[in-house]
């Protein structure tokens, strides 16, 4: 396993980790979106939280987009 130059990737997802957000995604040359929250980063990948147990790593060449889901103050529940 090669690790050299692992720990200086730039962490562009960090900013919505826990946070829910509609992911576009190609896979098999369509663009799907993905409602999920971002858990976490590595080099290569992001972990995504589908539901709650269900989580997987989405390769970061295959995301065109992120999104924040802003949910209005009148529809939150306190």
């Amino acid at each position: 396993m090669v690790t050299e130059g692992t720990n200086n990737f730039s962490p562009a997802y960090s900013a919505w980790i826990g946070k829910p957000v509609v992911m576009l995604v190609v896979i098999r040359n369509c663009h799907v979106p993905v409602s999920c929250s971002i858990v976490g980063e590595s080099a290569a990948n992001v972990r995504v939280r589908i539901q709650p147990g269900w989580e997987l790593n989405v390769l970061k060449e295959l995301i065109l987009a992120v999104e924040e889901v802003v949910i209005p103050a009148n529809s939150r529940v306190n």
